[in-house]
């Protein structure tokens, strides 16, 4: 009796230090945000004072194919350091980039350049909320998160229950969380949460092959066109998620943040997903967030060869230095050196 009552309290005990502690860190709710946010933290804390902050926030797309150490590299030896760094999420779309922002600003991490990943899918106006409902859960959340993610038509009920169950029985919620940090080989990789626990030190999830053989990539080009295809028979972009990318504009305004946006490579195979009367749309769509929010908009999707991604819309190794370098030297280091320029002044 004695070891099962020991049992049963050092159980309890768990569970309430494991609710207790979703409440003041993000290691146990969502481990792959808070392991971005300590690896940039790492960036910061050996950077001299006054060394400028790049943040870009996107999706699975920038996580491949944003090689933030390598456009940190090329400042160094431009006498423009920063500290560059590649927060992309899989899974990530408007409202999750609007709450890591929030996130990361009520954490003392103030971006001196926010760039922004808009992936024109998820701006498509779907029946059942933003398409990036599918992937955001409530036991990822805070309370106040669950009631914010209401304003763009997610599934605040069933958030909210998420969001409950996860505090009463952190154990049983969190379990592939917290497995996936202790014996990760034990879960299959969509279980693990460790895509924030990136070897490079700057962000990148790089691809882990180098090159793919024609018929790999046909069959992530064919498993890609069968994820895409339907949403594009929605109408884009309009809906919550261009609500919640000018909300996330709005804050960046009110915080004085400078912001550009890009739209990241894709290969032939993606771009004829995209019917017609879509891309005058998304042009007139970007020029309009541009022209009210002072913020440039690069649209890359065409400056990387089709053999470049893993699938269509993935970049493989080589992919991801070839835009990287490209984006670097028509956009950031541009901009770092305009802002070295005006603080030498």
């Amino acid at each position: 009796m004695v070891a099962i009552a020991t049992g049963v309290l050092v159980f309890v005990a768990i569970q309430v230090a494991l609710s207790g502690a979703s409440t003041v860190t993000h290691l146990v709710a969502d481990p792959v945000y808070a392991d971005k946010e300590r690896q940039l933290r790492r960036l910061e804390r050996v950077a001299p004072p006054g060394t400028p902050r790049v943040i870009l926030l996107g999706t699975s797309r920038t996580g491949y194919g944003f090689a933030a150490g390598r456009v940190q590299s090329a400042a160094t030896e431009a006498g423009t350091p920063a500290v560059v760094f590649n927060f992309g999420v899989p899974g990530a779309g408007p409202v999750t980039h609007l709450i890591y922002l929030r996130r990361l600003l009520a954490a003392r991490h103030r971006p001196d350049l926010l760039i922004l990943e808009v992936l024109p899918p998820l701006l498509a106006d779907m029946p059942d909320g933003p398409l990036e409902t599918r992937m955001l859960k409530g036991d990822l959340l805070t309370r106040d998160e669950v009631e914010l993610v209401g304003r763009y038509a997610m599934p605040v009920e069933r958030l909210r229950q998420q969001q409950r169950e996860a505090a009463r029985s952190p154990v049983h919620e969190h379990r592939f969380k917290l497995l996936g940090r202790i014996f990760p080989s034990s879960l299959p990789y969509q279980l693990r949460y460790d895509w924030g626990r990136t070897p490079d030190p700057n962000g990148w999830g790089a691809s882990d092959v180098s090159d793919v053989s024609d018929e790999q990539r046909a069959r992530g080009v064919a498993s890609t066109a069968n994820e895409y295809r339907d949403v594009f028979l929605h109408d884009l972009p309009t809906g919550p998620s261009v609500t919640a990318l000018r909300d996330t504009l709005a804050l960046c305004r009110v915080e004085r943040i400078p912001v550009a946006i890009v739209i990241f490579p894709e290969a032939t195979a993606f771009r004829v997903l995209y019917p017609p009367h879509v891309e005058p749309k998304l042009a007139r769509f970007c020029a309009d967030l541009s022209a009210e929010f002072g913020c440039p908009v690069t649209d890359a999707r065409t400056w990387v060869a089709d053999d470049l991604f893993v699938d269509s819309h993935h970049l493989l190794r080589t992919g991801a230095a070839s835009f990287t370098d490209r984006f670097a030297v028509e956009a950031l280091l541009p901009f770092l050196r305009e802002r070295s320029m005006r603080g030498a002044r």
